[in-house]
Formats: structure tokens, C-alpha cells, sequence
């Protein structure tokens, strides 16, 4: 029954948030149309990414299922606005389980961690207290998925792996790019995914997140020794925590519909 009962609720989300809605036609002038656009690349200009990670603060099933469809709608709005993206969902979570209901990571963009606040914190999720959220400034995405590789790979889990530089100072020229050779290798062979780096991290002592990436194993423990492997690990220039963020759900909304065509 419990089994049965997850599989419904994420089908649910999952058709609520990956409906294709059919264009409408616009009967507005055409330098109406042009002027719109042009507003909303500007809205888009100058945004970073920010890592959420979810944590369920209710004990009320009752309180979610009942607005189970509402938070689906609100941020299914938010992906289709290019607000949401990369997002994974874990169905078996060990830490923070709620009944059937699955644990969510994706990535918002904005233009600071203020206005990320401001967005989340309007969302049904926040405002009756059904979960609260963790922001980490990540930067820019680097990579996303080669989706032929990862397809070949097979279904595995999905770990987020959150990196800190702690000793950027005392690296060199020929370690970083034996880090971003091994880095490349292993998203070459779909064993890693959606890459986020923050410049800002690296060059300052400061306590932003530096880079973001998902781990495609399928144990922790496999995850872990990718990571201790990489030659910013070896050499104690960075460091790193695993979160498990189960399987990859979304990615982003154009993209999706190009997918589809």
C-alpha cells in the first residue's frame, strides 16, 4: 500500500509539472509581442543559480495532501518561467521522511539570495509552514547532462555533492586543471551531472558555495569515493558533502519542449 501510494503522488506532481501546454496564438501587434520579449530577457539578465533544499516541518499528511495540487501548480509556474530548474526528488529518503511523500532539490535563479527568498517564501510550501528551505548560492551552471551516456548508464541515484574550498590559495595551474580534466571525464561517462560553479567561492574567503554536482552511483559510498578521488580532495583544497537527492525529474521548461517537438 505504501509502495502503491508513493508511486500515485509522484505520478501526480510529475503530470502536473510536465504537462505541455499548446501556444496560443497572439492577436497583439507585433511590436507589442517584440517589446515583451525584449522585457523579459531583461528581467533574465544578471541571475545566478541557488541550490534548495527542502525539509518537511509538519507532521500534518492531511495539510499537504490537501495542497499537494496548489505547490505543484506554483512551482510547475515557476519552471515554466525559467524561475525553476534541475530538479531531483527522492521517493526514499533516509533523513527527513514524511509519510510517502518525496524530499525535492532543484535550483532557482535570481538575481540575489534576497529576491531567491522573496520567491520561495510566497509559495504555499513556506507560507503554511508545511517545509522550510536551505539556499546555496552556487554560481553558474557549468555543464548540464549527456543524456546519451546517462541513458547508457542505466537508472542509478543521484547524489548532490556540495563543495568548499578551503585551501584555494595553495592550489597551482597543473591541479586545477587535473580537476577539471577529471571532472570532464566523469561527465563524459555519465557518472556525474548538472555542474555549478561559483567564481566568487573559489577567490574569496568567504562562506559561498563554490561548485555543485550530481553524482550519478549507486550508493553512497560509491559517491564518496568519486569525490575523495578528485584531485581537489587529494590535495585538502576542497571539501565536500553528500546529499541524497534521489533521481533526476526536471530539467528546464524550453528545453523540455524542444524535446518534444
Amino acid at each position: 500500500m505504501f509502495l502503491k501510494k508513493s508511486i500515485i503522488l509522484i505520478l501526480s506532481i510529475a503530470v502536473l509539472f510536465s504537462c505541455k501546454e499548446k501556444t496560443k496564438e497572439s492577436s497583439k501587434p507585433d511590436e507589442v509581442v517584440e517589446q515583451e520579449a525584449m522585457e523579459s530577457t531583461d528581467s533574465k539578465v544578471g541571475r545566478e543559480n541557488y541550490a534548495i533544499a527542502w525539509k518537511w516541518t509538519t507532521d500534518n499528511k492531511q495539510l499537504v495532501e490537501d495542497n499537494l495540487v496548489v505547490i505543484a501548480d506554483e512551482v510547475n509556474q515557476l519552471w515554466k518561467e525559467d524561475i525553476v530548474v534541475d530538479a531531483y526528488y527522492d521517493s526514499n529518503a533516509k533523513i527527513d521522511k514524511f509519510e510517502y511523500f518525496p524530499n525535492v532539490f532543484f535550483f532557482l535563479k535570481a538575481k540575489s539570495e534576497k529576491e531567491a527568498s522573496t520567491i520561495l517564501n510566497k509559495l504555499t510550501l513556506v507560507k503554511k509552514g508545511i517545509a522550510s528551505y536551505q539556499i546555496y548560492p552556487v554560481g553558474l551552471k557549468w555543464m548540464g547532462r549527456d543524456h546519451v551516456e546517462i541513458q547508457e548508464k542505466g537508472i542509478t541515484n543521484s547524489y548532490a555533492a556540495v563543495w568548499t574550498s578551503d585551501n584555494w590559495q595553495n592550489t597551482t595551474d597543473s591541479l586545477t586543471k587535473s580537476q577539471a580534466d577529471a571532472i570532464l571525464e566523469l561527465w563524459n561517462e555519465g557518472s556525474i551531472e548538472n555542474i555549478y560553479f561559483d567564481i566568487e567561492g573559489t577567490q574569496k574567503a568567504n562562506d559561498k558555495t563554490d561548485f555543485v554536482f550530481f553524482i550519478n552511483t549507486n550508493t553512497e559510498k560509491e559517491a564518496k569515493e568519486l569525490c575523495e578521488n578528485l584531485p581537489f580532495a587529494k590535495n585538502n583544497i576542497a571539501s565536500f558533502e553528500l546529499y541524497s537527492v534521489g533521481v533526476f525529474w526536471l530539467g528546464n521548461f524550453e528545453e523540455f519542449n524542444k524535446n518534444l517537438e
